[in-house]
């Protein structure tokens, strides 16, 4: 702003009212200084007050989790896997298009990085990964076997089930809710797909079109971690595996539905993180899951279904809805409403052709659904 320096007046007494006037004995704060040249007052804060112990600490600790996951995203490019930057503090991702924009390059993740703490995501597709996310279940989401109790259980009761299968040892990220990432490489020449809750309870898959979150990330003060003892490279995801994620079995009778308290809770936290017009398409995701949820007649449900996945799959081509996340909603809303009991593979199937129609027209905030 420029400032036009004129030259000094005689000062006059303050007119009442005017900022300065006081009347007779009235003692003037100590922060203003009668600082007269024309007929101005202007006020002066006070000398250097010292930092606040909690200030110093965040101008600290900033630049201390900038750099340490700059150097996360720096290993796993080094390690052959593609990242993107998520929100700060969060799990969206900040890019548009961040799938195609993932990347190895040193430059380009140093830049990003360098600028601000974002959270890390560690893109499936051009990675050649098949993660395998082990949840906790939600408060009130419980299985129908007391062997069962959260996606590490279910995980084990599939191997136990399969003539000759093991877990085989590999890269695994403890989550902020306790929950794990197994993380493999897709065997060479497959096709493999994300899956929500079809392999099992609590127990999803993360592969083209979707990401994990990667080590270091901070989520609600929490962050993701290499867990003890783990390998530091992924293995290559076992054969009886891949036969169940790319066959998409019907899950153990122990999955039960969600319930749409708990399906409609999940979505309301997903309204209050991102930019705005992420929230405000996380707020669409949340009605279509809401009303989806609450229908009990068995007539319409998997048109209502066809629908949701459609305007969800707008939202992922705009960019502002993670694929594999809507997808996840989307199922857990269907099964609130009582689909796939007896075809569970039905879900899947509807889910897919809307959210393929849905792809082929983004829409973004202001435009026609």
């Amino acid at each position: 702003m420029w400032v036009h320096d004129e030259a000094q007046k005689t000062p006059k007494a303050p007119w009442p009212g005017r900022l300065g006037h006081c009347k007779a004995g009235t003692v003037i704060p100590a922060k203003f200084e009668r600082y007269e040249k024309g007929r101005s007052l202007m006020r002066v804060r006070e000398g250097s007050a010292p930092t606040p112990p909690q200030s110093r600490e965040r101008k600290t600790a900033i630049p201390e989790l900038r750099a340490k996951l700059l150097a996360s995203a720096l290993r796993y490019a080094e390690r052959g896997m593609y990242v993107h930057p998520l929100l700060v503090g969060a799990k969206e991702p900040r890019w548009v298009n961040w799938e195609t924009r993932a990347t190895r390059d040193p430059e380009v993740i140093e830049q990003t990085w360098g600028r601000a703490p974002f959270n890390i995501g560690v893109a499936c597709g051009p990675s050649g990964l098949v993660a395998l996310d082990l949840d906790v279940p939600h408060e009130g989401e419980v299985s129908g076997s007391p062997e069962i109790v959260d996606g590490m259980t279910m995980l084990d009761s599939l191997a136990a089930r399969t003539p000759g299968a093991r877990i085989t040892p590999t890269l695994t990220v403890r989550t902020p809710s306790g929950g794990r990432h197994l993380v493999y490489r897709a065997p060479a020449g497959t096709s493999v797909r994300n899956t929500a809750r079809t392999l099992g309870f609590c127990l999803d898959t993360r592969a083209a079109g979707g990401y994990i979150v990667g080590i270091g990330s901070v989520v609600d003060g929490a962050a993701y971690v290499l867990e003890d003892g783990s390998p530091t490279d992924p293995a290559v995801l076992p054969e009886w595996l891949l036969t169940l994620v790319t066959a998409a079995p019907k899950p153990p009778k122990a999955g039960g539905a969600p319930r749409r308290a708990d399906v409609v809770a999940r979505l309301r936290e997903m309204t209050r993180q991102g930019t705005r017009e992420q929230r405000w398409a996380a707020g669409i995701l949340r009605s279509e899951c809401d009303e989806l949820a609450a229908m009990k007649q068995a007539g319409g449900r998997n048109n209502r279904l066809n629908l949701a996945a459609y305007r969800a799959g707008q939202l992922v081509a705009a960019g502002l809805v993670d694929q594999a996340v809507a997808e996840e909603h989307l199922t857990e809303a269907a099964q609130a409403a009582g689909l796939g009991v007896d075809t569970p593979r039905e879900i899947e199937k509807t889910i897919r052709s809307g959210m393929s129609a849905g792809l082929a027209r983004p829409r973004r905030m202001g435009g026609a659904a």
